[in-house]
């Protein structure tokens, strides 16, 4: 029995006690209670030592609340703290962490105002690199700064209180945040939003919620994740600058506000993170590759842009065919949405083995896949062996399948064998 339980028993004994101590006399003299004239004269005198000892229990151990609140504090503050170099403790690493934060957020400040030099740029590109921000660094290094850096009004301002440090979450909260992403998946993005915004005016916001609170964000601006998502994501990534919900979405920001080489910086770290075999793997690898081409580096592996592509293929081996929509679907997609055509392997999962890019329009769309829209050179049409082909549209232009997007997969083909192939998107994701 802890020591939380224990003052609850005493609690209770001390009540039971104490009401018989109070009605005994009264109960002595009636004659339907006649049995407790039997119980003995001493029945007062424990009550009055349970009430001394109960009295001196709880001196003791004061709120019992308060015990186990600081007992599960200390238990996640000292799980959730990153390792600092050898031999920092989790005191001095926070300690550490603060201030490293101040620094950087002093030095931001006086770049934004036009002050500093070559030398601070790279100051500051080095001190991303020190706190795991690859990206940030990367701008840096091109004199640019993080959406929302430098923003403070005033040198040694405090940093916001929802940001401060990641606080564990009261089992209120955690309710909340609960309900908050129900109705998220409900697509009822104000009221999950409303809660949020709850949250965070109550400083109860850790690296989960930020993130989840971006994506309802950017639901709410148009599919947009600049402005304020931007700085819910920035509120997530320093509380944790592995979550990978939160880099995917900087990755998608700096994609969104042409910033694309930050954008393929971003999404190698959440390669890093998460391992290029995990099951989301090959959308981040096509979200890379995109990057990648905008931003004029690896353009022999980037994917497509377009369909109708009439590229060489090294190899010989295409896929040509037409896109088209399901009776049940017409006149459900819009025009100038992104369409993303991609081949996937049968026999080894991983990246697509060629990917086009363009928008819907007039239906059936015609298309080719071929060797030249390969994300990796190891991993090509011609290669591949049997082979789905898949079509599905994006509201927000990225790789990562949403709620509401429209696909349709093919059966097994050999590419080998140079049949035109239809595609029907006859499905809404859900």
């Amino acid at each position: 029995m802890n020591s939380g339980n224990g003052f609850y028993f005493a609690a209770g004994a001390l009540a039971v006690v104490a009401l018989l101590f109070v009605l005994y006399p009264w109960l002595a003299g009636k004659p339907r209670v006649a049995m407790l004239g039997a119980l003995p004269r001493w029945v007062p005198v424990v009550g009055a030592v349970a009430i001394v000892a109960v009295l001196a229990l709880y001196i003791r151990l004061g709120s019992p609340q308060l015990t186990d609140r600081d007992a599960t504090t200390e238990g996640t503050t000292s799980s959730t703290v990153r390792a600092g170099p050898a031999g920092m403790g989790a005191g001095a690493a926070a300690a550490t962490a603060g201030s490293m934060d101040a620094a950087v957020s002093g030095l931001e400040r006086r770049l934004a105002a036009g002050g500093g030099g070559d030398g601070d740029w790279e100051l500051l590109a080095k001190s991303y690199e020190f706190m795991g921000r690859a990206a940030d660094a990367a701008a840096a290094r091109q004199k640019r700064l993080p959406t929302g850096a430098g923003a403070s009004s005033a040198p040694g301002a405090a940093a916001p209180a929802a940001v401060a440090a990641s606080v564990p979450l009261s089992a209120a909260a955690l309710k909340q945040a609960a309900a908050a992403e129900e109705a998220r998946g409900k697509r009822e993005f104000s009221k999950a939003a409303a809660i949020y915004a709850g949250l965070a005016a109550r400083n109860e916001m850790n690296a989960d919620t930020w993130a989840n609170y971006a994506d309802v964000a950017g639901a709410l601006n148009n599919n947009s994740l600049a402005g304020k998502p931007a700085t819910y994501i920035a509120n997530a990534l320093r509380l944790d600058p592995r979550h990978p919900k939160a880099l995917w979405l900087q990755a998608s920001l700096e994609h969104e506000t042409q910033q694309y080489q930050a954008a393929v910086g971003t999404w190698q770290r959440l390669i890093a993170v998460l391992g290029p075999s995990s099951g989301d793997g090959k959308l981040i690898a096509a979200n890379l590759a995109e990057d990648q081409r905008l931003a004029g580096a690896g353009a022999g592996a980037g994917a497509g842009t377009g369909g109708g592509s009439t590229a060489a293929t090294p190899a010989g081996v295409s896929v040509r065919g037409e896109i088209d929509v399901a009776d049940a679907l017409k006149g459900r997609i819009p025009p100038g949405l992104t369409l993303f055509i991609v081949a996937k392997s049968v026999s080894s999962p991983g990246p697509p083995v060629a990917i086009v890019r363009t928008t819907t329009g007039t239906w059936p769309l015609q298309f080719q896949l071929d060797d030249s829209q390969a994300m990796l050179p190891s991993r090509r049409l011609s290669t591949a062996g049997t082979v789905t082909i898949e079509a599905r549209t994006s509201r927000t232009g990225q790789a990562m399948p949403a709620a509401g997007d429209f696909q349709g997969v093919t059966a097994p083909i050999d590419p080998a064998a140079g049949k035109p192939v239809r595609v029907v998107i006859q499905r809404v994701i859900g």
